[in-house]
């Protein structure tokens, strides 16, 4: 019988309160930057997030209380099962701002992209767990033979920002497993060229070369391409040391901030709540990520440390990327900040990524049943 008392003794409970708190900030920040609480808002946004945000944590439960071996065991039902659900999307899925990326009937929708980051992490892991080697031909061809199909099957919807995720996380997974430095270095140049090559054979549409540019140069276009990397430092400054307070950000008021409840949510806290704010944001994601890190390390099979590192590398990068955009320091992407932009299937891969390292953390010992 499950023990329940051992499992609830060994849960990292820094990691459950920095999600939690991670959650309730985002729901907050949600409910500025769609004005849910004003005249003229709406409930609808903020509703829906709460709505996903109960499911994915009675998944998160059930997650937590399986063995994550017992999971992984599963890993080729996922993988084919994520699959189909991606060539679905492509088949029969609603396109929204030029992506066909979702699955859904009215206001309810979930997007397969999102949830195969979890899929990939679990297969990926256990795929790694079986190779004493990596840096060999076979190897590396059995990794991209997995990786390759839903990565082609996710630019065909386009979503270019999922597939960087996917691209980072397999990245941070190879190369904790030994990746040799030789493979690295001609990777990186093989990827230097690929970005010349589809640069200047106008791959990119033109939106996304006036990003780069804007980027490089943010003063080129400030009220066309360069406006919402503008506004959202300019928000970001506005709120100063101590931030002008819950529902009380001028930007996000006068809905300035472009894809405020998205994209730019960063910038609604950060204008809100201010350097302060901003720094115990920081703090929390950090708290998740050095007690991840020891997971990691202390963990008692290479499948609970590969699961961990995947999903640390997915998390690091989408906070880097995400916070950056708005800093300036990053392009712009249509990547979310965990836990705080809206969006039910990128809260939901989220928190049911961090079950999984909570669940190998639980499982540093063995565990009666």
């Amino acid at each position: 019988m499950f023990d329940k008392n051992r499992i609830l003794k060994h849960i990292d409970y820094g990691i459950v309160f920095s999600a939690f708190a991670l959650i309730l900030t985002g729901l907050m920040t949600i409910s500025s930057a769609t004005h849910a609480f004003s005249d003229g808002g709406s409930m609808k946004n903020l509703l829906m997030q709460i709505a996903f945000t109960v499911v994915s944590l009675i998944i998160a439960i059930f997650i937590i209380s399986i063995d994550y071996n017992t999971i992984g065991g599963y890993y080729k039902i996922f993988y084919v099962c994520g699959v189909l659900g991606l060539l679905a999307v492509l088949l029969f899925g609603k396109t929204v701002n030029g992506a066909k990326a979702w699955l859904g009937v009215g206001p309810m929708g979930i997007q397969p992209a999102e949830l195969f980051k979890v899929i990939m992490i679990i297969v990926v892991a256990k795929v790694l767990e079986e190779m004493d080697n990596i840096n060999t031909i076979k190897n590396l061809g059995k990794i991209a033979g997995v990786v390759l199909l839903p990565m082609i099957l996710i630019q065909l919807q386009p979503d270019t920002g999922t597939n960087l995720i996917f691209a980072v996380t397999i990245f941070g997974m190879i190369f904790y497993a030994g990746l040799d430095k030789r493979i690295i270095y001609t990777g990186f140049g093989t990827a230097v060229v690929g970005v010349l090559a589809v640069w200047f054979l106008d791959v990119l549409a033109d939106y996304q070369k006036r990003r780069v540019l804007v980027f490089l140069n943010p003063e080129l276009d400030m009220s066309g391409s360069g406006y919402n990397a503008h506004i959202a430092k300019t928000a970001i400054g506005a709120g100063q040391f101590f931030g002008s307070g819950l529902y009380g950000g001028a930007m996000t008021e006068g809905n300035f901030i472009p894809e405020l409840h998205t994209d730019f949510i960063f910038s609604v806290f950060a204008e809100e709540w201010g350097f302060l704010g901003a720094m115990v944001l920081l703090a929390l994601y950090f708290n998740i990520i050095w007690r991840g890190i020891k997971i990691a390390r202390d963990s008692k099979d290479k499948f609970g440390t590969y699961i961990v590192v995947g999903v640390l590398s997915m998390l690091t990068f989408q906070i880097l990327q995400n916070i950056g955009m708005d800093l300036g320091l990053m392009p712009i992407t249509g990547i979310p900040l965990p836990f705080m932009s809206y969006g039910g299937s990128s809260l939901m891969t989220t928190i049911i990524s961090l079950a999984l390292v909570v669940n190998v953390g639980i499982r540093k010992k063995k565990i009666n049943f």
